[in-house]
């Protein structure tokens, strides 16, 4: 090989270095790779849409007003009887969810030991033992209230009826009846979701029905009748 190829080919060698340098200057210094992007799945909200149905229990007492009474001469008022107890029983419902909101409509039915008494002197009239048993009660209600994923705060209003009977009794007469009452319900609640499928709800309920009205014996007696009402409950999602 002659000398002036060997000097062409060394000056191309340094040629190729000079420019591969100047490359690597331009590019910077040497990144790694970055490492793949890890994707984590966010856990979803919980959705309160759907039917649902369960059972609860609690307790009642009554706040009514002074029992009107009336032998045809002569009329006076005796002290309100404000019945308590114990009550238990189901409920149906479905609740319909906008974003945070949620609306639904809820129906139930209760067995109850919700009963009282009072004794008192009606003016010239006395005294007179006045009770009133509750046998049963049920409401149907709308629902609505405010969604933060598991826990639902809500309003609940609408219809009441009451299963109820009376008695009074001036020692040596009495006199009793009985009717199904109906009337109107407010209150509120909260409900937290244990799982998927599961709900547990703590409810206010203030209940106001009809007076009741019988006459018998030529007597004639006016019951007021409300009451306040405290449930725990277990429901189930579908």
């Amino acid at each position: 090989m002659s000398k002036y190829v060997l000097t062409g080919l060394v000056a191309s060698v340094a040629a190729m270095a000079t420019v591969s340098q100047a490359l690597a200057a331009d590019l910077g210094p040497y990144r790694p790779p970055a490492p793949p992007e890890t994707y984590i799945e966010r856990p979803s909200m919980f959705s309160w849409r759907g039917f649902y149905a369960g059972l609860n229990g609690g307790y009642a007492w009554g706040s009514g007003d002074a029992t009107i009474i009336d032998d045809g001469v002569n009329r006076g008022s005796l002290d309100a009887i404000d019945p308590d107890g114990w009550f238990g029983g189901g409920q149906i419902g479905y609740n319909a969810q906008f974003g945070s909101f949620v609306l639904g409509v809820e129906g139930d039915f209760q067995g109850t030991g919700v009963d009282g008494s009072s004794v008192d002197t009606a003016g010239v009239m006395g005294p007179f033992r006045s009770s009133s048993e509750m046998n049963w009660f049920s409401t149907l209600r709308a629902r609505a209230g405010f969604a933060a994923d598991r826990v639902l705060i809500y309003a609940t209003g609408g219809v009441a009826w009451a299963d109820m009977d009376f008695k009074l009794s001036d020692g040596a007469v009495s006199y009793s009846g009985g009717d199904t009452l109906t009337g109107y319900t407010v209150g509120g609640g909260v409900e937290w979701a244990l799982a998927n499928n599961w709900t547990v709800k703590g409810e206010y309920l203030y209940i106001d029905l009809d007076n009741a009205k019988f006459r018998g014996g030529g007597m004639a007696a006016n019951y007021d009748n409300a009451f306040h009402t405290i449930r725990f409950g277990l429901n189930y999602k579908f």
